[in-house]
């Protein structure tokens, strides 16, 4: 089975982070967002995925390259934005003309259990299969009513008003090729609000519920609370080996330490707190319920509570990060640095 993760937006809603990072790069407890997916996604059987991508693309190309594990990477890239369907059609000619392929929002974080869905898209010879999730407050995402039988009858994007079910688009499809031909070439064409709805009316939309957990990290504080869920749900009982950590370091659980991370003198990371891969934390430094990306510096004596801190960031000795704090990749905080609660630093 093939797939497409439709990655071509400019995450506007995680800035300042994806200023300098594609949203696919980012951390989940440490692995970048892609390989996770990827993980995910080879648990099913998949072994070919496209990346519909634009903003960023070639550091992803860097980055991801051509395989993730047992699985094969495409690059599809878009010269313009081409909204959540008309990647689809661009990157045809990378997917199955003959059998059905998924695709799924790049900002997903999920078990969506990807055979499952297929099994009875199959069953019910359907053109297109939605993943629904039930959530406490609908009016952010598109809510989907169905039928007793599960076929979708009614798609409503995103509407803001109070909608009579709780079950939203989980944002992964099992898509028929036949629906390709309905999407427009060359032109921003919406899923969810162009092609979908007419599916509906015919009834060949099927629904599939999921019920394990379900992130949609376009938002910083879903970022945020994604990765600590996590963290507390994978965490393991002993404590982690800290290469290069010095003698008297505390780790409070749940935390995670990336691999080459140090850990100096008196420095306590945690509890709910993740470093990515070679993150350093100086003698006597305190990092609590914060996320902090790759190749990040906090200098001696630092407090950084409650914040998420970019790739290769450096925080000068005896600083102090506020609470809901973001820092931007590539920024430098000076020595002796106060920054004020909630604040927001550009590089």
């Amino acid at each position: 089975m093939r797939g497409l993760i439709l990655a071509g937006g400019f995450a506007t809603r995680l800035r300042p982070l994806s200023c300098s990072k594609p949203k696919l790069l980012f951390p989940i407890v440490g692995v970048s967002l892609i390989e996770w997916m990827a993980r995910w996604l080879s648990s099913d059987g998949v072994k070919e995925i496209v990346l519909a991508v634009n903003h960023l693309s070639d550091k992803l190309k860097v980055e991801v390259g051509h395989t993730i594990g047992d699985v094969t990477v495409a690059f599809s890239v878009e010269e313009k934005p081409l909204g959540t369907a008309g990647p689809i059609r661009l990157a045809a000619n990378l997917l199955s003309k003959d059998d059905p392929f998924f695709v799924i929002n790049g900002d997903i974080v999920s078990d969506i259990d990807i055979r499952s869905m297929l099994a009875v898209h199959k069953e019910k010879k359907a053109a297109a299969t939605i993943a629904l999730v039930s959530v406490p407050d609908p009016s952010s995402y598109g809510s989907v009513l169905t039928d007793s039988d599960g076929v979708v009858r009614k798609f409503a994007e995103k509407s803001g008003a109070i909608s009579s079910t709780n079950l939203v688009n989980a944002g992964v499809y099992v898509i028929s090729p036949i629906v390709v031909g309905h999407i427009p070439i060359g032109r921003p064409v919406s899923l969810e609000r162009d092609v979908f709805p007419r599916f509906a009316e015919n009834g060949g939309m099927q629904a599939w519920i999921h019920e394990g957990f379900w992130y949609d990290i376009g938002r910083v504080s879903e970022y945020v609370r994604a990765n600590k869920e996590l963290l507390e749900k994978e965490a393991p009982e002993g404590g982690p080996a800290v290469p290069g950590a010095q003698g008297g370091m505390h780790i409070l659980r749940p935390a995670y330490v990336g691999a080459k991370s140090r850990l100096g003198v008196g420095a306590k990371v945690g509890p709910f707190t993740i470093l990515s891969n070679n993150v350093t934390v100086g003698d006597e430094a305190i990092v609590r319920n914060s996320i902090v990306f790759e190749e990040t510096a906090i200098g001696e004596k630092t407090i950084v509570e409650d914040s998420v801190i970019g790739e290769r960031v450096v925080i000068g000795r005896g600083s102090r990060i506020g609470r809901g704090s973001i820092i931007a990749g590539q920024s430098i905080i000076p020595e002796g640095s106060m920054v004020p609660p909630d604040s927001i630093i550009l590089c």
